[in-house]
């Protein structure tokens, strides 16, 4: 039987943004679901300075096959132009084992995790427009303003980050209303939805920064050694939302800090999945600030990958091999 070779444009052709941002809801609740999902996640250090590598892998019963990505995160990558995370993900037949596809781990990274932020906006924030702030210019910044675009009311997006100042916008954001920011400050002060994709040991916003009502969310504070929020911004959240509590609570970098610094609980982190069945409202007062950390989840990888293979056979897009 042939493997199904599927290129990141392959992938952009069989996904749409709504596609993308639903995928990352259902993910979501399936991982709240007890006994749904079996998911394991491995890394190293590598010998490049800042270098990681890793290997998720992940099933969902009854909704997918084992789905493992493995690759690389070289944060300095965007030195050179290139993306921090070098992935591939493998897709195999639920019953028998098989591998039925190989796919761009880069793409389906760069999709899911900045898909899984748009779905929490959605979840979380007021309805809009949106003046929306995004730190971070990276691939998955680049992502998140191109969904969010899609399937949300914004007005305007605020970005910042060091390499603005050198290199300008990508080009894959031109039409989009994308203005560039003086500063991480007065991109929060103008911002209702406030995004940080950024892999920044040290906060990137400080919650003296931030407006009454703002939600908050994080993409790169999934390590305890990596803090995107000052304290002070769990001290001013009214809600704090994660993917996966009990993960957030072993390695989420502002969740613990705040933890042991008695601004949060552990109880009052709760799943976004919450909300998205509808058994908790959400922001009860629109001058609650909201904070959402996503830490990444095998799941999230297994769900897209799925649905972009399944749909990739019954349109013939992809390049079948005989390995």
């Amino acid at each position: 039987m042939d493997v199904l070779v599927l290129s990141d444009a392959q992938l952009r052709a069989v996904l749409t943004a709504a596609d993308v941002v639903e995928a990352q809801e259902h993910a979501f609740l399936l991982a709240a679901e007890s006994g749904r999902v079996r998911s394991a996640h491995t890394h190293h250090a590598t010998f490049d300075p800042d270098g990681m590598a890793f290997v998720h892998s992940a099933v969902a019963d009854g909704e997918t096959g084992v789905v493992v990505k493995a690759g690389t995160q070289h944060p300095r990558n965007a030195e050179r132009g290139l993306p921090a995370v070098h992935a591939t993900v493998t897709v195999h037949d639920p019953v028998s084992g098989r591998p039925v596809a190989v796919l761009n781990g880069t793409t389906i990274t760069a999709l899911r995790t900045a898909g899984g932020l748009v779905a929490a906006a959605r979840a979380l924030a007021p309805s809009g427009p949106h003046t929306v702030g995004v730190l971070g210019s990276g691939a998955q910044a680049t992502e998140f303003v191109r969904l969010m675009g899609e399937v949300m009311p914004v007005e305007r997006f605020l970005m910042w980050s060091p390499r603005l100042r050198r290199r300008g916008l990508d080009e894959r954001l031109s039409g989009l209303p994308v203005e560039v920011a003086a500063s991480p400050r007065e991109l929060c002060g103008r911002s209702g939805v406030i995004a940080t994709c950024t892999l920044s040991r040290t906060p990137v916003v400080e919650g003296a920064w931030l407006r009454p009502g703002a939600t908050v969310l994080t993409m790169g504070s999934y390590a305890p050694d990596r803090r995107e929020l000052d304290l002070a911004c769990a001290r001013r959240a009214a809600l704090t939302f994660t993917d996966l509590p009990e993960q957030a609570l072993r390695s989420n970098g502002p969740v613990l800090e705040a933890i042991a610094a008695g601004a949060l609980t552990a109880q009052a982190v709760r799943p976004l999945s919450d909300v998205l069945r509808g058994d908790h409202p959400g922001r009860a007062a629109a001058g609650e600030t909201v904070i959402f950390h996503s830490n990444g989840l095998g799941i999230q990888d297994a769900v897209l990958a799925w649905r972009a293979y399944t749909r990739a056979r019954a349109s013939g897009i992809g390049t079948p091999i005989d390995l």
